[in-house]
């Protein structure tokens, strides 16, 4: 029979209701108690009990509820970090009792940058993992490691950003800062640009918390450069503006994909830091969650010009 309370032991174990474990762990993998209810085949009104049940015996809050859905406490993050590897072990245990090979399940909630970095890591994880969905959200880098920090997301592929002490950020890659330019623009035929040669021009830059953006508006105060912002977009919109003859932009080297129409120059900067690193980052209580853990492995094998280990 169930309990209550927390202090309750049977056969000497410490006792802790399953069932409100389970509602919990699909109330937080799923973002809302709609879609967790569908997820484990019960009634909403199934869900929020046992939630609220979970909460109320160990006095804690798991889970913050609002309009856009749930967003997971400190300590409900802390829970989810257990109870991923808690449900992975019941697979585990149902593929010995039916004599099939242990095999991850669930789905991993993948962010990126730009699809460059994370396609060719997601394609063997995935063939490696076929039991397992991945879902795949590109933003800029601000916004995905808040989506990490709630949870929302479970390991990214991103610039740094300056991420605090929540956070594991393992090194993946590293590339250059070069300019796009219109082939009819005056800097297209230019072997290099210098970074005081920017002052004037029209300058592209995308909204957010993009890494480029912030590494380019670094160099051009320490060189004390007027500059100006001509045009905000979009991620995807700033080759676009550089092809309508808009201004000329800034992207990494990994972005260039043979884009008819556009000269890249590269960028002469004295203090040599025109780059930006990509990072593969997750939340540290998360890290040896089995699917995040396995990811980070598999990342390992296509980490390339950064110093240090993945």
């Amino acid at each position: 029979m169930e309990s209550d309370d927390p202090h309750t032991t049977l056969g000497g174990l410490p006792y802790v209701s399953f069932n409100q474990l389970r509602s919990f762990h699909a109330v937080a993998i799923t973002g809302s108690v709609t879609a967790a209810a569908k997820l484990l085949h019960v009634g909403q009104p199934t869900v929020t009990t046992q939630l609220r049940q979970l909460e109320a015996t160990y006095k804690v809050e798991l889970a913050h509820r609002l309009p856009g859905g749930i967003t997971l406490t400190d300590t409900g993050r802390k829970l989810l970090a257990l109870t991923e590897k808690l449900f992975q072990i019941e697979a585990d245990a149902v593929d010995l009792l039916q004599g099939t090979p242990e095999q991850l399940r669930g789905t991993l909630r993948v962010g990126s940058v730009d699809p460059h970095f994370v396609m060719p890591p997601l394609s063997e994880f995935g063939t490696e993992n076929p039991l397992v969905d991945i879902d795949l959200t590109l933003s800029d880098s601000a916004t995905i490691a808040a989506q990490i920090a709630a949870c929302e997301l479970d390991i990214a592929m991103i610039g740094h950003l300056g991420l605090d002490g929540r956070y594991l950020s393992l090194p993946f890659s590293r590339q250059q800062l070069v300019l796009l330019v219109r082939d009819d623009h005056p800097l297209g035929n230019r072997e290099t640009i210098s970074i005081g040669e920017l002052a004037g021009e029209r300058l592209i830059m995308r909204k957010g918390g993009s890494t480029s953006r912030r590494v380019l508006e670094r160099a051009l105060e320490r060189a004390a450069v007027d500059y100006r912002v001509a045009l905000e977009v979009d991620r995807e919109g700033a080759l676009e503006a550089v092809q309508a003859g808009l201004g000329i932009a800034v992207a990494t080297t990994a972005e260039i994909h043979n884009q008819h129409g556009i000269c890249v120059v590269p960028i002469e900067d004295p203090a040599g830091d025109l780059y930006t690193d990509a990072f593969v980052v997750c939340l540290k209580a998360r890290a040896s969650a089995p699917l995040i853990h396995r990811f980070i492995a598999t990342a390992a094998r296509f980490r390339s010009g950064v110093p240090g280990e993945l």
